[in-house]
């Protein structure tokens, strides 16, 4: 249905998700407040806004009077209106989880894998992980399924190209496979991409140019970029860990020499790992201008402080940078499920159509 060249079916769903988003990120906004935050009139948030009501998707909530008058409401999502789920497949295992519509993990099942494991056997495993999450829950609730996998990939397909270490996984169709085996709607990007993902949903605000940096049986960024995830044009952006540090080094998975990922690995210590991890950092910020790093991933768990000092050290010594290019260093606090936990938040900000986080547009006005 159009009128004047406007979609108004279209223009009225992006309303509605604009004002979701915006009680999200705030927690909760009144009427009044919400007209404000979306750029709504008044008389379009009183319309919108019963039609959620009337969904299930918020509630109300009454204030404590803060004078004459009448108290003020104040919107806020239902968290257990919709779930989301979100996998990581490792090398050595799957990990799954159910999330509320704030993106809260709910349930969490771990399987592990043996090396080298078969596609059959990397999608039968997050199948029966969905089975026992979703079990006792109204599937007609759950938005669908995110996995953050080893790339190359497509994200755009779904199809794993050559997944590094993994010698079986040579052009994947793992999008159609999962959607087959668990009958919803499936998302598949690479897993620096989902633990990135995962940083920016918490964000309210503009986003530093900032590397996530997923450190685990392999190495990788997610890379957040004019505020939002840059994937690369190929969707493959951020294979930080095959960076050449010593051009005639240890051979690497990838057929190179020398890379970060390897000469990481054969490190004869956490101390001497993080210090190559950083020494490759610092000419990452110089190439991208990085404003933020955020060290992720079960190296980094296993040794928090080893790494921030370490990694901390070689930006100093590499980049003697005046105050104004001075790079805040952080160490994840989104701990073992950051992986899953941003494939799920990629499910959810197509439900809340967050563009500014996916890289689309809203409909046109």
């Amino acid at each position: 249905m159009t009128e004047s060249g406007v979609n108004l079916r279209g223009l009225r769903q992006h309303n509605r998700a604009m004002l979701l988003t915006a009680i999200r990120r705030a927690g909760g906004l009144s009427r009044v407040e919400l007209a404000g935050r979306s750029g709504l009139t008044q008389q379009a948030v009183s319309k919108i806004v019963p039609e959620l009501i009337a969904a299930g998707l918020l509630d109300e909530q009454q204030l404590p009077a803060a004078g004459v008058g009448k108290p003020r409401i104040r919107l806020a999502i239902r968290p257990e209106a919709r779930y989301a789920l979100g996998a990581q497949l490792d090398r050595d295992e799957v990990q799954v989880v159910l999330t509320d519509l704030l993106g809260a993990v709910v349930a969490v099942t771990t399987a592990a894998l043996p090396p080298g494991f078969p596609p059959a056997e990397g999608v039968a495993a997050i199948g029966l992980g969905v089975d026992r999450l979703c079990a006792g829950i109204d599937k007609t609730r759950v938005l669908g399924l995110g996995v953050g996998a080893t790339g190359p990939l497509d994200h755009r397909t779904g199809m794993v190209r050559d997944a590094t270490h993994q010698p079986a996984w040579h052009d994947v169709p793992l999008r159609d496979l999962l959607t087959a085996r668990t009958g919803f709607d499936v998302v598949v990007d690479k897993d620096t991409n989902a633990a990135a993902f995962a940083h920016q949903w918490q964000t309210d605000g503009p986003t530093p140019a900032t590397a996530v940096v997923l450190v685990g049986t392999g190495i990788g960024v997610g890379l957040l970029i004019g505020g939002r995830l840059y994937r690369g044009p190929r969707t493959n952006a951020g294979e930080f860990g095959h960076t050449t540090l010593s051009y005639d080094g240890p051979r690497c998975p990838c057929g190179r020499r020398g890379c970060v990922e390897v000469l990481h690995n054969l490190a004869k210590s956490p101390e001497e790992a993080a210090r190559l991890l950083g020494i490759g950092l610092a000419d990452l910020v110089q190439v991208l201008d990085l404003e933020r790093i955020v060290l992720a991933g079960r190296a980094v768990r296993a040794a928090p402080t080893i790494y921030a000092e370490a990694v901390a050290a070689q930006l100093a010594e590499q980049l003697p940078a005046p105050h104004w290019q001075r790079i805040r260093l952080d160490v994840s606090e989104l701990g073992e499920d950051v992986v899953a936990i941003g494939a799920a938040a990629e499910v959810l900000s197509v439900f809340y159509a967050e563009p500014q986080m996916t890289g689309g547009s809203p409909p046109a006005q």
